[in-house]
């Protein structure tokens, strides 16, 4: 049980850089020296890897194929959200073949490079001549502020030269944060309203935000579980009566939980959070007295925590597997109709009747699989907890149940 816990444990620490480490596989298309149009799929991730190389796979072919800034003019998604281009980038201090980000192409075509942790962005006008400038934060480093600042004010009169029909340009720079899309807006409305015999403003724009939030699947459920418990005999060493009864059967369980996807990382794996209800009541296995036979009763409010693979995301059929942490608080925990013993004084006695014990929280883990079909999901599962501070102890349980899956929701 420890190990199982310590390795689920480091299976949770090592979420973040599992999922950075995944592909996330977008239709797109590459655009060679040659100028010919290659579809497949382009396994698109960070900025950092973006500007670097183009992980790309042919239709028809298998494995991703690494293509440098120098080997294709640029690549773009299918849906043309997003194009990155070959250009060479001039920071002042060094020249570097890069894949910059096409923000903008008009009169006045806007890019941004990913450069050392830091977004540069170009201001292209249509003789090709580049005013490249950096998103320096002026008020993160005070010892360096008088340099950026100095910087920056050159930077701003050289696009405000390049942009000079609008003599707007400067003052809305100084008092803008330079981000993505501060920088579309501005040099879009400037290609709108004095480049139009340029032809048509065409904006690439990726909703970064979008696709690297967190998406929510809800869903609401019931079913069925069998567990065992154990009520250890009575010891010496214990200042409390235990019966030494076996209880087992079968229990309604209710539930909600939510699955937490992570498109930008991974189209695979999910976070799973689930709360839920069990009210356990099973006859002893052994042990038949005048009254009837022994009784345990639980009221079980569980919170599961885990992890989850989805093998067919795109598929109508969806099946998965998960595993993770189990905690649960068990209350009204009652045997009722026992034989039991208990010291009176130094004496041992015994007595029948009912025993009510002390709540408390377990930890453990759970191992489950399902599927999910268009709205319903269907799934199994197995857990187990570690603690008996009260005396019992849960032996295992299986449980089985049917969830209906809510809308998405970003």
């Amino acid at each position: 049980m420890k190990k199982a816990l310590f390795f689920l444990l480091l299976s949770l620490a090592t979420l973040p850089m599992r999922l950075s480490a995944q592909v996330n596989p977008q239709k797109g298309i590459i655009i060679t020296n040659g100028n010919d149009t290659v579809h497949g799929v382009i396994d698109f991730l960070s900025d950092a890897r973006n500007v670097k190389a183009c992980l790309f796979q042919r239709n028809g072919e298998s494995g991703y194929k690494s293509l440098s800034p120098a080997e294709i003019k640029g690549y773009r998604l299918a849906d043309n959200s997003i194009c990155y281009v070959s250009r060479l980038f001039n920071n002042g201090e060094r020249q570097e073949l890069l894949f910059a980000e096409f923000l903008i192409q008009g009169g006045v075509s806007l890019y941004r490079y990913y450069y050392d942790d830091t977004n540069y962005y170009g201001f292209v006008d249509g003789d090709g001549k580049e005013v490249i400038i950096r998103d320096d934060k002026l008020n993160s480093d005070l010892s360096t502020y008088n340099k950026k600042l100095q910087d920056r004010r050159q930077k701003v009169q050289e696009v405000n030269v390049l942009m000079s029909r609008d003599n707007t340009i400067a003052d809305r720079l100084w008092k803008m944060d330079l981000t993505t899309d501060n920088l579309t807006k501005l040099v879009k409305q400037y290609d709108e309203r004095y480049c139009t015999d340029a032809g048509d403003c065409i904006v690439f724009h990726y909703d970064r935000e979008k696709a690297s939030a967190v998406s929510r699947r809800f869903y609401v459920g019931a079913g069925i579980g069998f567990a065992s418990y154990e009520a250890p005999s009575y010891s010496d060493g214990q200042s409390k009566a235990f019966s030494g009864n076996d209880y087992n059967g079968i229990a309604p369980t209710f539930l909600v939980g939510a699955d937490f996807m992570f498109p930008r990382f991974s189209r695979y794996l999910m976070a799973q959070l689930e709360l839920c209800y069990t009210p356990h009541r099973y006859k002893a296995s052994k042990e038949m007295l005048e009254g009837g036979s022994p009784k345990m009763s639980i009221d079980e409010l569980a919170a599961r925590i885990g992890i989850g693979y989805m093998f067919c995301p795109d598929s109508r059929i969806k099946p998965f597997i998960k595993g993770g942490l189990h905690m649960a608080w068990n209350m009204g925990i009652k045997e009722k109709n026992v034989r039991f013993k208990y010291y009176d004084g130094q004496t041992a006695q015994e007595k029948t009747g009912d025993l009510i014990y002390d709540s408390e929280t377990r930890l453990g883990i759970y191992l489950g699989a399902g599927v999910d079909i268009g709205h319903l999901r269907v799934s199994a599962m197995w857990k187990k907890a570690g603690s008996n501070f009260n005396g019992l102890d849960e032996k295992g349980c299986g449980i089985l149940t049917v969830a209906y899956l809510l809308k998405n929701n970003k």
